[in-house]
């Protein structure tokens, strides 16, 4: 691990590497995963509450996923990714593990990693939801 923090002690050394070895992923990285998902569900992936009132919507739909919906397509975001940059997805959860375990903020070393993760978690539910619901 201190090998990671001796390479990686800026946000601008980690942006460096990120810029240089991420490979992008798509919707179709994940299109499968996600869809088969919702059609094993029956599309009962949201709270019970929000599904309900049939009011169903691409704006607050993310706000009312099942927490199995949540986990599974994060867990299925993670896995492409991963399958795409394992590289770099280690040395991103490194450094955040490793200010975890020393209860300190890793400075956004990593922040490339989480921002994009977040951006494409987001990116990808609109796209399924659009496939699937729209």
């Amino acid at each position: 691990m201190a090998d990671i923090f001796e390479q990686f002690q800026t946000k601008e050394a980690f942006d460096e590497y990120w810029n240089k070895n991420y490979v992008p992923l798509t919707y179709e990285d994940v299109r499968e995963a996600y869809e088969d998902f919702v059609k094993a569900s029956e599309k009962h992936i949201f709270l019970s509450d929000y599904e309900e009132t049939g009011q169903i919507s691409r704006e607050d739909f993310m706000d009312n996923l099942s927490q199995t919906a949540q986990f599974t397509f994060q867990d299925s975001l993670t896995e492409a990714f991963y399958e795409k940059n394992p590289d770099l997805y280690e040395t991103a959860f490194a450094i955040y593990e490793e200010s975890q375990m020393n209860n300190e903020e890793d400075g956004n070393i990593a922040a490339a990693f989480h921002e994009e993760y977040n951006r494409l978690y987001r990116e990808f539910l609109l796209a399924m939801f659009d496939g699937v619901f729209g």
